[in-house]
C-alpha cells in the first residue's frame, strides 16, 4: 500500500476527479489544502484569477511543514 499513489496528496493523483492525473502533481491548492497536476492548477488559477484576481495554486518545490 505504501507505493500506491493517492488522490489529492503531492506526488499522488491530482485531485480533480475528472482528471486524476498520477504526473506533476505538485500544484497546492491553498483552499482545498489538496495537490493537482501542472494542467489542473492552471485551469483552476486562470478561473480564479477572472472571478477573484488570484491564484489558488501555487507549485511547492519543497515539502509542506506540518509542524
Amino acid at each position: 500500500m505504501d507505493d500506491q499513489k493517492v488522490k489529492g496528496q503531492k506526488n499522488g493523483l491530482c485531485n480533480r476527479t475528472a482528471c486524476q492525473s498520477p504526473y506533476h502533481v505538485v500544484y497546492y491548492n491553498q483552499s482545498t489544502r489538496a495537490y493537482y497536476c501542472s494542467s489542473c492548477a492552471k485551469k483552476i488559477n486562470d478561473a480564479n484569477r477572472k472571478d477573484f484576481g488570484g491564484e489558488l495554486c501555487i507549485l511547492e518545490d519543497e515539502p509542506k511543514d506540518n509542524a
